[in-house]
């Protein structure tokens, strides 16, 4: 009896400090994480780090070519592309990199992942028509939202749910264009009024601007309204707001930086190899309730049983 209760107490003990561990790892209430994609390990993978650029860790360890990271509104999950089935498409996995799982159950030319606001659903560019899904996040329910030409796509979702933004194409360049998910109304933004590539826009958090990437130009903002436009960071790429606004994370000479949007001062938070593709979250406590959208400690899945 006495070594059984011995035994009980261990395993209780472990359990608790993998618990701890995780949780002061990916999940202390406040935690900012900055998920990216870099090419340091021979491949493209999918790494996380501080907003400092401290504690640089890999997550996918893959073979595959993984890219685009995507946060959840929670911090809990991110989603994300990768060839591993021999066409890029998009999965999920949870924040400490476990539990990957791809989203749909056949096999298509997904890419460009991003969330609803309620963590519900993704929008994706599917590249057979060129056009811009969204899909709930079990990949069950799919609709067709708007067609982008060709060469179209990062789709970026309204802090308020109701409109996703987007590039298009015309005969003569590419356009920024926004669609409302009620009415199905398309409208523009950024008209191709001169020869441009656009990629990349990203919403501020308070749904006030729109960022983007103006190739060999820099990052601009644009009002929601398509007016105000501005050049903010000059022969920068690919846009990431801070969740609380006041910071950009972006991409030059094949690194990171973060740039403080009061201050005007940038800081490189990358060095070596090739880094892109950069996404800011706040990382949410981990729940002790067993839910299906969000990360559960090993107490939850004893609660379960």
């Amino acid at each position: 009896m006495k070594r059984l209760f011995c035994f009980v107490l261990c395993v209780l003990t472990l359990i608790m400090l993998e618990i701890t561990l995780v949780y002061t790892v990916f999940a202390s209430p406040g935690t900012e994480k900055i998920a990216f994609t870099s090419t340091r390990d021979g491949n493209s993978e999918i790494y996380i780090m501080n907003p400092d650029g401290s504690q640089q860790q890999n997550l996918t360890w893959h073979s595959a070519r993984d890219l685009a990271p995507a946060w959840s509104p929670t911090g809990q999950h991110i989603a994300f592309n990768s060839d591993r089935d021999g066409i890029r498409d998009i999965y999920l996995m949870d924040a400490d990199g476990k539990n990957v799982r791809k989203v749909f159950r056949s096999s298509a030319y997904r890419e460009y992942p991003a969330w609803s606001p309620d963590g519900k659903k993704l929008a994706y560019l599917r590249a057979e028509d060129w056009s811009i899904y969204v899909a709930t996040v079990d990949g069950e329910q799919v609709e067709r939202i708007a067609p982008t030409n060709s060469r179209g796509g990062w789709p970026a979702w309204s802090p308020d749910g109701s409109e996703i933004v987007f590039v298009s194409t015309d005969v003569t360049g590419y356009l920024l264009k926004a669609v409302n998910l009620q009415t199905r109304k398309v409208r523009v933004l950024l008209p191709n009024d001169e020869p441009k590539t656009i990629w990349d826009p990203a919403w501020s958090p308070d749904g006030a601007l729109i960022a983007f990437h103006w190739y060999k130009k820099g990052i601009y903002t644009i009002r929601k309204s398509g007016r105000g436009l501005k050049l903010l960071v000059r022969n920068a790429s690919r846009p990431a707001w801070s969740p609380s606004g006041d910071e950009l994370i972006y991409g030059k000479d094949k690194q990171l930086f973060k740039f403080d949007l009061s201050n005007r001062r940038a800081k490189q938070l990358t060095h070596g190899a090739i880094n892109f593709g950069a996404d800011w979250s706040e990382v949410k406590p981990l729940s002790v309730e067993p839910q299906a959208s969000q990360l559960t400690t090993k107490w939850a899945i004893i609660k379960q049983r």
